[in-house]
């Protein structure tokens, strides 16, 4: 019995990781911003299966600032250029904030959460386990474009590295283990094992009788 319900655990895990190693076809990448004295160009990157069918802005909310909690800005950023095949999403406003900024953003539905250092650093951006609409939240901020011209977001793509780098030779990295194999390695030592201590199991009640 206790095999059966391993097994069917097993199972479970095998359907979660499925979904949780799935690719993603369209993904928030990136966020990192250029602040000057009276203003902050917040970008975020997506990268795309089909960069066009992307939305034509992102919404984010601006809800802490230098890591103390402010009244939320809410902030349209309509897409501003395509760079190797990823797309940015930019827009300017108003400087607030010495150190860093952090909130949520909505890409075509799915929220992000993200904090982003206002040094010209990158930032760190993820899929947020609370996927509340971000709708309602804080105040409207007057957005500006940024101009369509070249930008050091090309640093943070990988294919983008300075090319002295390309001569360094490759480092030693640990192979990936596909979840699927693992867990398919497991069903079938699980049942080799249950069936090793079931035969000495039978071999034992026969040499009492």
């Amino acid at each position: 019995m206790w095999r059966v319900l391993l097994l069917a655990y097993l199972f479970a895990l095998l359907g979660l990781a499925t979904v949780a190693y799935g690719d993603c076809t369209s993904c928030l990448t990136s966020v990192f911003v250029n602040r000057t004295s009276t203003t902050i160009d917040l970008n975020f990157t997506a990268s795309s299966d089909d960069p066009s069918a992307l939305p034509s802005s992102v919404n984010a909310v601006v809800m802490q600032v230098d890591g103390q909690r402010t009244k939320c800005q809410n902030i349209t950023l309509p897409k501003a250029r395509t760079i190797d095949g990823a797309v940015v999403y930019a827009g300017t406003f108003s400087a607030y904030g010495l150190y860093s900024h952090s909130g949520r953003v909505d890409l075509g539905g799915q929220i992000y959460e993200f904090t982003v250092p206002l040094d010209g650093e990158a930032g760190t951006i993820a899929l947020a386990a609370d996927q509340t609409p971000l709708a309602g939240r804080g105040f409207a901020v007057q957005v500006n474009a940024v101009p369509v011209t070249p930008h050091p977001v090309t640093l943070y793509f990988a294919d983008a590295a300075p090319a002295a780098a390309a001569a360094t030779p490759p480092a030693l990295t640990i192979p990936e283990i596909n979840p699927t194999l693992a867990i398919g390695g497991g069903l079938i030592l699980i049942t080799i094992v249950g069936a090793y201590i079931d035969r000495r199991r039978a071999l034992a009640r026969s040499l009492a009788g």
